[in-house]
């Protein structure tokens, strides 16, 4: 062996700390340990946990943000304003215009407008068409208007089917019945009057 490896110190030390032989006996040379166990090191502290910004903190779910509570207080003032024309509609105002039934009729007389006087100038007209409005001897007829005035009356009674009163109904309803027979009724007398005269007389033909 050379003298280098004789003054080569070893770099590490294995050292026995087994307690028992291969036997199972105890050890004479066992090193002794200490009762109380070696104070293991503490884990690192965790750092603490940075403020939340406001901005995020507006946004939890726990509390809305201001635009979307605003969002029920918009709908209540729009549904407000929504109702405004119907109530002035419903009183006869109009807000536009100034206008104000109750007012007017208070100044210059009158009654309050009803469906029945809708429908009673709707039967004067469609009778004026009728002739049988007229005073003298000769009943002029306007077949035409007579029957746009029942067809029209007939609109009315489709557009307010749900809305009238059972008396409403029942007057409408007897109202078309008497126009309809007046109709057929001078329809025949157009054509009684055309057979009469012959095939080549002129006079009003049935439209």
């Amino acid at each position: 062996m050379s003298d280098m490896e004789r003054e080569k110190k070893p770099e590490f030390v294995v050292t026995d700390r087994r307690k028992f032989t291969v036997e199972g006996e105890p050890r004479a040379d066992a090193p002794v340990e200490s009762s109380s166990p070696a104070a293991s090191p503490a884990p690192p502290a965790e750092p603490a946990a940075a403020p939340m910004p406001k901005e995020k903190a507006a946004a939890t779910p726990h509390e809305k943000p201001a635009a979307i509570q605003e969002k029920p207080a918009a709908k209540q003032e729009s549904a407000a304003a929504s109702k405004q024309p119907a109530a002035s509609s419903a009183s006869g105002a109009d807000l536009a215009t100034g206008y104000s039934a109750e007012r007017e009729r208070a100044s210059f007389g009158g009654h309050k407008m009803e469906f029945a006087h809708l429908l009673d100038m709707l039967v004067q007209t469609a009778m004026m068409y009728a002739g049988a409005m007229e005073t003298g001897t000769e009943r002029r007829v306007d077949i035409v208007g007579l029957r746009q005035m029942i067809d029209l009356i007939a609109v009315l009674q489709e557009k307010t089917e749900v809305n009238l009163s059972e008396q409403e109904e029942a007057v409408l309803q007897n109202t078309l019945f008497q126009l309809r027979m007046t109709y057929m009724e001078i329809a025949s007398m157009i054509d009684r009057q055309a057979m009469q005269k012959g095939p080549g007389a002129t006079g009003p033909a049935r439209k």
